[in-house]
Formats: structure tokens, C-alpha cells, sequence
């Protein structure tokens, strides 16, 4: 079993620094054109089913992975982003000195998300396909990282996810998975 976990391409509220959370914000050009850097580089691997979360930024990285392929695309609110109440919306340099990041006034714990996460993903390894790529946000990625890693939810600091970053994940003859590419963005370096 091989899954790639990919992180939707960049919006302007990216480029803002403003907390999106479980905001529908759509990519911007740049964005768009990422997820088509992100499309032609995955174009040669095999992919038997897509799993995207079901906010506009994600299903659409998802849409220009499978221009290449010919895979069912499931959309999912179970891999979103938290829902950070309050916050969301607001400048990330604004609200530093205020947010509880693992309790967001108003907005859902990470424990929660941790859980919601890898309740999703016991299902998606049970299903067994062997080429999977889940497109997600950058909490929902840590949370997967931390998850096939089965690494405790302290650990996800440790991981950087940049927009259309692809992480690997392999499944050993054991039953664990190791990474085998980490926060890979070497599709958008110009030539």
C-alpha cells in the first residue's frame, strides 16, 4: 500500500497569513497553478482512488491530480481543516499572542481533529487500495503524518507541510508504514 497525502494549493488568505480553518476559500492563480505543477508530477504514478477534503482549495488540487488519471474522487468533511471559532478569518500575527491552538475559543480541540482524522484513515487502510493520494490542509496532514508514523500528537511541530507539499507513506511487509517523501515541493521550482 502506498498514500501520498497532499496539501491543497496556495490562497490569498496564504499569502495574507489569515487563519482559513473550515473557510471555503478557493486557491488563487498561483494556487491553480501549483495544483497543475502538483497534477504533472504525481502524472506517473498509479492511483486507484483520490480522497479529498470536501472545501473548495482541496477538491480542486484534487481535480488537477486526476486530469492525469482516471480515479474516483471522494470528497470528505472528514478531512478538513479544524474549525478554529473565532479566529478564523483573522491575521495569524493578530491572534498569536491570544489563540489556544489545541483549544480554539468557539472551534475544535486537535484532540478532536486527531481522532476525526484517524478514525477517517482506519477506513481508508481498511479499504486496502494499494495507490491512494489524500488531499487535505496542513493540520489535517500533521495529523495523518502523526498517524501513519504512529507518532503522538505532541510530535506533529516537528513536520512542515507547504502548499501542494507531498508526503509518501509506504506499508512494510509488518504492517507499518514508513515515509518515504517528506514535504516534497520540488515540482514548483522553475526552471
Amino acid at each position: 500500500m502506498k498514500i501520498f497525502t497532499v496539501r491543497h494549493g496556495q490562497t490569498h488568505w496564504n499569502i495574507e497569513r489569515r487563519l482559513q480553518g473550515s473557510n471555503d476559500i478557493p486557491l488563487d492563480e498561483t494556487g491553480i497553478a501549483q495544483a497543475k505543477s502538483l497534477g504533472t508530477r504525481l502524472a506517473g504514478e498509479k492511483v486507484d482512488i483520490i480522497y479529498s477534503s470536501d472545501l473548495l482549495r482541496a477538491a480542486k488540487t484534487a481535480e488537477a491530480i486526476n486530469a492525469h488519471h482516471n480515479a474516483t474522487i471522494i470528497t470528505t468533511p472528514m478531512l478538513r481543516e479544524a474549525n478554529f471559532g473565532i479566529y478564523e478569518g483573522r491575521y495569524i500575527e493578530e491572534i498569536a499572542h491570544e489563540i489556544n491552538w489545541d483549544h480554539p475559543d468557539g472551534g475544535e480541540s486537535t484532540e478532536s481533529k486527531f481522532k476525526r482524522i484517524h478514525g477517517f484513515l482506519d477506513e481508508v487502510v481498511a479499504a486496502n487500495h494499494e495507490n491512494i493520494i489524500i488531499v487535505a490542509h496542513h493540520g489535517s496532514i500533521k495529523a495523518a503524518i502523526c498517524y501513519f508514523l504512529g507518532l503522538p500528537m505532541s510530535e506533529r511541530r516537528k513536520f512542515d507541510v507547504g502548499n501542494t507539499a507531498i508526503h509518501c507513506f509506504e506499508r512494510t511487509s509488518n504492517g507499518k508504514f514508513t515515509m518515504t517523501l517528506e514535504n516534497d515541493t520540488s515540482h514548483l521550482i522553475a526552471d
